[in-house]
């Protein structure tokens, strides 16, 4: 029992390694890039240095994003979605809509090509940075009811899910008219997610998406691939 403890929090310990790892690697690069930049703020447009965005097609989630010229040719973007469905395994083939109250926040940087000087249109690339959690419904499980004064009833508590995400992506901003803009952008990363719910035992192993790194009566720790298609609707000004 000693050993399975002790091999738990070493696993637990590797996960939260790994998510302040994904935390830190953007402001690494960040603060690199900024040291060889130089002061090349008066060739920003400031006609054309901001960009509020709605991404209609993202599935599961309602998403806007605001982004701002920092320098000539690198911008800072933030987004901020509203969570509404996700997936969980239950069918061996398929996995199952889950309906969820969620979150989710992404901050990115992104570096434009020389073409592009001083306005956010154009190639670019650049770390993505996101946080997501997420309430399920109740009874997400699908087990039957039983009755409290069972003697083999089991309360489970209703599952909870924390995330950290790291991508790089790559894409393409452009304008449509005077103000109106789309955007084109594909990422790759990885996503690790952190599921809770209380007494849920095997069942949050069960019912995840993604490889488990470690496990606790009530809680475990996940990771999965992360390929991402973005497209957006903007506003410049």
């Amino acid at each position: 029992m000693k050993k399975k403890m002790r091999r738990g929090s070493r696993s637990l310990m590797t996960g939260a390694l790994f998510a302040v790892l994904l935390a830190w690697l953007p402001l690494a690069g960040a603060q690199a890039q900024h040291e060889e930049e130089e002061d090349d703020t008066h060739l920003i447009n400031t006609d054309h240095d901001r960009v509020l965005k709605l991404n209609p097609l993202q599935l599961g989630e309602v998403s806007v994003a605001y982004e701002k010229v920092r320098t000539a040719r690198v911008s800072n973007e933030i987004g901020l979605s509203y969570i509404y469905r996700t997936f969980l395994n239950e069918d061996a083939w398929v996995p199952t809509e889950k309906r969820v109250h969620g979150i989710g926040i992404r901050m990115s940087q992104r570096k434009y090509t020389k073409k592009n000087i001083g306005h956010p249109f154009g190639f670019f690339r650049g770390f993505v940075f996101g946080y997501r959690f997420m309430l399920f419904e109740k009874d997400v499980f699908g087990l039957p009811e039983q009755d409290p004064g069972d003697p083999d009833y089991r309360f489970i508590g209703r599952l909870y899910q924390n995330s950290l995400d790291l991508s790089y992506q790559v894409g393409g901003q452009f304008k449509l008219s005077k103000h109106l803009t789309a955007e084109a952008a594909g990422a790759l990363g990885v996503r690790a997610k952190y599921a809770l719910a209380t007494n849920a035992g095997d069942l949050i192993a069960e019912r995840m998406v993604g490889h488990m790194l470690a496990q606790e009566n009530s809680s475990a720790l996940f990771v999965v691939p992360l390929p991402q298609l973005k497209l957006t609707v903007g506003y410049s000004f």
